[in-house]
């Protein structure tokens, strides 16, 4: 049986984990996006590798914060993770808030063979024109990408420019059918009451600064290149800004905390719709429910 844990930011979700993996003797696999990254700990809460827990882990650590890694490479990875792991337990759990990673690994979510695309004539482009310009070339994708998630919508119009069809197109066109045919999935939504997420979210990233948030980042910055896609972490991007001279520290911790605030009202909305799940408000409620016997 895969167990598939998900909620948004703050939610609680690796201690769920961490209790399930003893229950069912179960490894497991990480879907947070940059968990994946080595040397980002502190901004992106991942487990401590003293936790006697760590080593249960799987997708963890794998790649280097210069290196770009995409829902493709992720999808790869856990396919390759899960059938390793399917030879030695009868249960997995993952755990984890990014759902593309989710419905890309365990969903027959097909990608085309990329192709090159210059899009540095968008990057001059305002966020309401970027989300203009996507509009007329694929209206659906608005439907689900934010405008202000300028990173998804360039991605979308660069989809649309290079292939035959657009993003909307190709998944619709896709069975979403659930990839392992032949496995129970549980799928397990934490969503807490909003006002009690958001004190758990400030609460963090207040701990996040106390626990050495931006000497994290200035490691990082002088041992790495740090790509694209690791820049884009919430919590590392405002602070390289204060780093730069942007902003003061607190407006930096002001700011960490608002976008995670509204990056969890968008994990919300994509489980809510995008995935099968049991949703709970509490880890009791939901632990009882996967405790289940079968």
């Amino acid at each position: 049986m895969l167990i598939v844990i998900v909620g948004p930011t703050g939610s609680g979700k690796t201690s769920l984990a961490t209790t399930l993996s003893d229950f069912y003797h179960a490894p497991i696999i990480n879907a947070d996006a940059f968990q994946i990254y080595q040397d980002m700990n502190i901004g992106t809460a991942k487990i401590a590798r003293s936790d006697k827990y760590y080593q249960r882990h799987y997708l963890l650590d794998i790649v280097e914060p210069s290196q770009s890694y995409s829902v493709k490479e992720y999808q790869e990875d856990f396919r390759k993770t899960y059938l390793e792991l399917k030879n030695m337990y009868q249960n997995i759990i993952v755990c984890g808030g990014t759902g593309l990673y989710i419905k890309a690994a365990l969903y027959d979510y097909c990608f085309e063979d990329e192709k090159d695309n210059d899009v540095s004539d968008l990057e001059s482009l305002s966020n309401e024109e970027l989300y203009a310009l996507l509009k007329k070339m694929d209206s659906k994708a608005t439907e689900t990408i934010h405008m202000n998630n300028r990173k998804r919508v360039i991605r979308a119009i660069q989809i649309a420019r290079t292939h035959d069809i657009n993003k909307s197109e190709s998944i619709d066109q896709q069975a979403h059918q659930l990839f392992f045919k032949d496995e129970t999935v549980k799928f397990l939504f934490l969503n807490p009451n909003r006002q009690d997420l958001y004190e758990n979210i400030n609460t963090r990233v207040n701990q996040m600064i106390e626990n050495g948030l931006v000497n994290e980042v200035k490691e990082l910055l002088n041992k790495y290149e740090l790509s694209k896609t690791a820049q884009a972490a919430i919590g590392y991007k405002e602070v390289i800004e204060y780093l730069e001279g942007k902003d003061t520290l607190e407006e930096c911790i002001e700011l960490i905390k608002k976008r995670t605030r509204n990056y969890a009202k968008r994990q919300v909305t994509f489980f809510r719709h995008q995935l099968p799940c049991l949703e709970f408000e509490t880890k009791e409620a939901l632990l009882k429910e996967a405790m289940k016997n079968e």
